[in-house]
């Protein structure tokens, strides 16, 4: 089994995932926010080794079928930036926001990594 805290691995585990709202409330409230026009992400320092993150996007962005979209492509983002990222230990949270429903992979994985690079996580 392969250790989830290689910075190598391109995996998205479940204990790398946020999915309580305790988990979400704690980030929000004690976390840093970072901000695009379609894109926020919220940071907070965790005691695991590892970053863990999680995706809300609200009903206002659309319907289900567009909101779990944007979730799907937030999360690949993600997973393919993790090869990047130089700091662990962080708890994240992406919020999309309205605009973010007709912009493409490309468009999100250039807002997410500029968020990361601003939060001082990638290389």
């Amino acid at each position: 089994m392969t250790n989830s805290t290689n910075n190598g691995n391109k995996s998205y585990r479940k204990n790398e995932k946020l999915r309580k709202n305790y988990q979400f409330q704690r980030v929000y409230r004690h976390g840093k926010s970072l901000a695009t026009k379609n894109t926020v992400l919220f940071i907070k320092k965790n005691d695991k080794g590892y970053n863990r993150l999680g995706v809300s996007v609200s009903k206002k962005v659309g319907k289900s079928v567009v909101r779990h979209r944007l979730k799907r492509l937030y999360i690949e983002a993600f997973r393919n930036l993790k090869v990047h990222i130089v700091r662990n230990g962080f708890d994240l949270v992406i919020i999309g926001r309205k605009g973010a429903w007709n912009m493409g992979y490309k468009e999100l994985y250039n807002e997410i990594e500029r968020l990361l690079s601003w939060g001082k996580l990638l290389k």
